[in-house]
């Protein structure tokens, strides 16, 4: 999600709502060091947005962090204005850590989460929405790419597809990822298709990590070289 990375921004500044209520008449140097520090935080935050995992390891990662960074900004405010701390401060301390602690849950354990099934084929703004948890998934499970060209309906593609694969409609063809595929699957899959639609060309690979526009430029110079 392209807003994510305002999420921590916009927690940090609402922990300086008390500044709008109060004088700065209190522990200055403090305030200003809590400051700088929740400052610091909510842009580590931000930069996680980017980071290349599951969603919900993203935005768990993000919350968590953006938190702890309203958290400094409220203790910061608090200072500033000769105040003591208040519940707020512990309440969002603690959610904070706690959101974190299941950042760590999500994005561990024996098999990484699959992607929820899109409705019906995505388009290419689908596939760039998804690229960096696409990227997270292929470092933590392999990832079979399927790339071809065919006259073949969106819905009739649907059918020839299993539970958790996605399919993504380009310019030149379409690209499936197989989830939980084998390069087995893929040649399965290619041969039922092959059966039924005139393939013009088709490349696959298995994806382990890395960039998912160098993967898709790969795959789709391949298939031109059939052409």
């Amino acid at each position: 999600m392209r807003w994510l990375f305002l999420l921590p921004w916009l927690l940090f500044l609402l922990g300086l709502l008390p500044l709008a209520q109060g004088e700065p008449l209190g522990q200055v140097e403090r305030g200003l060091t809590l400051f700088v520090v929740g400052l610091l935080l909510a842009a580590v935050a931000s930069l996680y947005s980017r980071f290349p995992v599951g969603f919900r390891v993203q935005f768990a990662l993000v919350l968590g962090l953006g938190l702890l960074a309203l958290t400094l900004a409220l203790e910061s405010a608090l200072a500033f204005t000769g105040r003591e701390g208040s519940l707020y401060t512990a309440l969002s301390g603690a959610l904070g850590a706690a959101t974190l602690g299941a950042a760590f849950f999500l994005g561990t354990g024996r098999e990484a989460p699959l992607l929820p099934a899109l409705e019906g084929v995505g388009t290419r703004e689908d596939l760039l929405r998804l690229a960096g948890a696409l990227e997270g998934l292929a470092l933590r499970r392999e990832l079979v790419l399927v790339y071809f060209s065919a006259p073949l309906p969106p819905e009739r593609l649907m059918r020839e597809l299993r539970r958790g694969d996605l399919a993504f409609r380009l310019e030149g063809g379409y690209l499936l990822v197989l989830q939980g595929g084998r390069p087995e699957d893929a040649a399965g899959l290619l041969k039922r298709l092959k059966e039924r639609f005139p393939l013009a060309a088709y490349a696959v690979e298995r994806w382990r990590g890395g960039s998912l526009e160098r993967v898709l430029a790969r795959l789709e110079a391949e298939s031109l070289l059939q052409t």
